[in-house]
């Protein structure tokens, strides 16, 4: 059954609650059914697909179990005229349906015999709610983080206690941890934290299916300090909650911790710790696992500790990423057995390096004097030819400048000549006069 259905159950039974219903069960097949107020029964079948509504009722609300994906019931009034889930009075009808049933609510609805048309489920029922309560367990009033505990609590319907499937299969109750925000615990001002969730399914830590008893597994993965447990019923269209005593809850007795291997072929260890103030050590038993980065999955179990720490060793499989999963049963100080459950451990594990032996430092110390001779020579040579190559560049430099000298020489040498040549003086002082003769005719020009 879907969670609306269980929705709607619980809203048929606050709305029913307070209304003056008749119940009379006709003994022939064809006869309606008469909804009458009474605390005898709480499900009432409706047979023959016919049902009798008093005069007087203010508010009636109907909810029909209908064949699996099956289409919306016609409801047939007493007078002959139908409503159908898309064609009704607004004003006074409010009409829900889900593929698995039909839940009409009615305001001021005619009296006489009222009829339903379409595949009704055998076991339909009108059903009569008075209060609806859950009660569970009271916890301990000392818990620890990280603890893992079965708490059992009980549905009820007035005084009844709700056993049918279709609670069983809609009813969502959920347990959340709320702070008391006393500022003498570490808790203070934390949020509500969801620990467990009931249900009643058979599954898990719930003993038998639809026998009215909730099992919810607790979960403590929360800061330590004072808590107030709040029960949680909740469903689309409806939600109650109830609030239990404070609890205190203690930093978790049993610590923790990884030794890694520090030589090659060496087991790694998980060392465990424990709050002897809180726990009783002869009564810690460890259960654990884990997996190894080759892909391998070991188990064990220590059912006897003589002190603490403890060291519980892991074959040294292979280097790399190891995840270990423990649970840890023991009996506190105040004779309380508990178990702590630790999950998503992890520790990495790295291949020792190992000591080099005399002969091996030896052999090192030869190869590093060898490189270091070896880089000696190699700079002793680059120092060499960087000497020629500057041998060079100043022999090529003092060449350059040599020759430029014996240039330079010679040009002067060949002016001189050439200024001493008396043709070569003469057609000087030509070019001389003719440049003049230029120059006075531009200026004569100009006046002009």
């Amino acid at each position: 059954m879907s969670l609306a259905r269980f929705l709607i159950v619980l809203w048929v039974c606050l709305v029913s609650a307070a209304l003056p219903l008749n119940a009379q069960q006709q003994t022939e097949q064809n006869q309606p059914m008469q909804l009458m107020d009474g605390p005898m029964d709480n499900m009432l079948p409706i047979e023959g697909q016919r049902f009798r509504i008093d005069a007087g009722i203010e508010e009636i609300t109907l909810l029909f179990f209908r064949e699996p994906n099956s289409q919306p019931l016609i409801l047939i009034k007493p007078d002959g005229s139908k409503w159908y889930d898309s064609d009704y009075p607004l004003e006074r009808v409010t009409w829900y349906t889900d593929p698995n049933f039909d839940m009409i609510k009615i305001v001021d609805p005619e009296p006489g015999p009222w009829q339903v048309a379409g595949r009704v489920d055998k076991q339909n029922k009108a059903i009569i709610v008075s209060e609806v309560r859950f009660e569970a367990e009271p916890l301990p009033k000392q818990l620890f983080q990280n603890e893992r505990l079965k708490v059992e609590g009980t549905l009820y319907n007035g005084n009844t206690t709700v056993s049918t499937a279709r609670f069983r299969e809609t009813v969502v109750l959920e347990v959340l941890f709320v702070s008391s925000n006393n500022p003498d615990f570490d808790n203070f001002g934390a949020d509500p934290k969801r620990v467990a969730e009931f249900s009643d399914n058979g599954q898990g830590h719930d003993e038998r299916a639809g026998d009215g008893v909730f099992t919810g597994r607790f979960a403590l993965d929360v800061v330590p300090g004072e808590y107030l447990p709040t029960y949680q019923l909740e469903t689309p269209l409806y939600e109650r909650s109830f609030e239990d005593e404070a609890v205190v809850v203690e930093h978790q007795p049993v610590t923790i911790d990884f030794q890694l291997a520090e030589e090659r072929g060496a087991d790694n260890g998980i060392e465990v710790s424990l709050d002897e103030k809180l726990v009783n050590p002869s009564s810690v038993a460890i259960n654990g696992s884990v997996s190894y980065p080759n892909g391998e999955e070991r188990r064990f179990s220590v059912t006897k500790i003589d002190s603490f720490p403890h060291v519980i060793p892991l074959d040294n499989l292979a280097y790399g990423k190891h995840l270990v999963e423990l649970s840890v049963f023991a009996t506190s100080k105040q004779g309380r057995e508990f178990e702590l459950q630790f999950n998503n451990l992890s520790f990495i594990s790295v291949e020792p390096i190992a000591e080099p032996t005399a002969e091996e430092l030896a052999q090192q110390a030869r190869q590093e004097a060898a490189r270091k001779a070896e880089l000696e020579r190699q700079q002793r040579e680059a120092e060499e030819q960087q000497l020629i190559v500057n041998l060079i560049i100043v022999a090529a430099v003092n060449v350059v400048l040599i020759a430029g000298a014996i240039g330079f020489v010679w040009w002067r040498r060949r002016s001189k000549r050439l200024n001493n040549d008396p043709a070569t003086a003469q057609k000087n002082a030509e070019k001389a006069e003719q440049k003049a003769q230029k120059k006075a005719q531009k200026k004569a020009a100009k006046s002009e």
